[in-house]
Order: structure tokens, then C-alpha cells, then sequence
């Protein structure tokens, strides 16, 4: 990998762990995706599967397809286990760093 990716990817992870240990005002006030708008990643195969890999730094099934659709999730906090909510905004960087291209805030 890249020096530029490293640094990336060790920000992003002191990110993650201080809005897990910490949570900022501004992601309290977030609320819980609903059905309705998870529905995008739901319908891409291996989507949800390849985002739980992706948490733990591990990029290899993160597709094309799982990535357009997780840049159509509005701001929310996703459940992507039980009682462990993760901001949109993580999952939108992910796919940032896999593919490099311009990322949707």
C-alpha cells in the first residue's frame, strides 16, 4: 500500500475507536437507518457480509456495485450487528479508500 493509504486508513481507525469509545453530539442526534433506506445495500449479494469484513479493515469483498450502494445511505447510524451501530459516513470512507474515487457526503 501506498504512504498516502496508511496514513489513511490509521486515521480512519482512530476515528472509528474514538466515535466508539466517545460518541460527539452531533452522531447522538443521528438516528437508526430504517428498512427503507437500507434497502439499496440489502439488495446488492454480499453486500452486508462484505461491510461487516470492511469494519475489521478487511476490503477484499467490497465491490463496485455494494459501494454505489452504500453512497446512496443518507446520514444514519447502521446496525450492522446487534447492539453495534456504525455512522454511514465509516462506510462511505471504505469505499473511498478500495476505489479512490470521489466520495458523497
Amino acid at each position: 500500500m501506498k504512504t498516502k493509504q496508511l496514513k489513511m486508513m490509521f486515521f480512519l481507525l482512530i476515528l472509528v475507536s474514538a466515535l466508539i469509545n466517545r460518541p460527539s453530539e452531533a452522531q447522538l442526534k443521528l438516528s437508526v437507518c430504517s428498512s427503507t433506506q437500507t434497502r439499496p445495500i440489502e439488495n446488492v449479494a454480499g453486500c452486508l457480509d462484505s461491510l461487516r469484513l470492511a469494519v475489521h479493515q478487511d476490503f477484499r469483498l467490497l465491490s463496485r456495485d455494494c459501494c454505489k450502494a452504500v453512497k446512496t445511505l443518507p446520514d444514519c447510524l447502521f446496525v450492522l450487528y446487534p447492539n453495534i451501530v456504525y455512522n454511514t459516513y465509516i462506510f462511505k470512507n471504505f469505499c473511498f479508500l478500495k476505489f479512490n474515487e470521489t466520495k458523497i457526503m
